[in-house]
């Protein structure tokens, strides 16, 4: 009979070490996965703070050019006002080829109401946006009021922040009010 008592006792001591055992693998297994789970958590919250930061700073830039660019008093006010917001190419890109932007004082009244920009990110460097909105001209007391289409590509500049680089009128739309 002690055998029957020292296997059972044995039995237990085992069983009793086996359960110990895995309670501690399965505590440290949780503990594992909240240090997993926290980090994910904190990467995602510093990706999402980064990626909205740079697309509200490229959408701000977008839009402050789009103002500037199609709502003007004069065409040398126009040109004077979007230069800090470009770089060289782009800047290039708002005029004729081989020519300077016009410096007269000659009297044209532009404006825009109603944007829409649409963004495409190639990279965290670089934005499109294809900007849609009623623009109206005034030249000679005479108003025209169409609905156009322009995409804008931003770089992201070091050290000066975002930047249009390049300037591309798609097309008015017709039969829309």
């Amino acid at each position: 009979m002690e055998t029957d008592q020292k296997k059972r006792y044995l039995f237990l001591m085992i069983s009793f070490i086996t359960v110990i055992i895995a309670i501690l693998y399965v505590t440290s297994l949780r503990i594992q996965l909240q240090e997993v789970r926290a980090n994910q958590d904190h990467y995602e919250k510093e990706i999402k703070s980064l990626t909205s930061i740079q697309n509200t700073d490229a959408l701000k830039v977008n839009q402050e050019f789009l103002e500037h660019f199609f709502t003007y008093q004069t065409i040398a006010e126009r040109y004077e006002n979007i230069q800090p917001l470009m770089t060289d190419q782009g800047f290039n890109a708002t005029h004729p080829s081989g020519t300077k932007p016009p410096n007269s004082e000659q009297s044209v009244k532009s404006s825009m109401v109603g944007l829409k920009s649409f963004e495409y990110q190639e990279s965290k460097t670089e934005a499109e946006f294809f900007n849609e909105f009623k623009l109206s001209t005034e030249f000679n007391d005479v108003t025209n009021t169409e609905t156009v289409i322009v995409k804008t590509s931003l770089i992201y500049v070091k050290e000066q922040g975002w930047k249009i680089n390049d300037v591309e009128f798609i097309g008015q739309l017709t039969g829309r009010e």
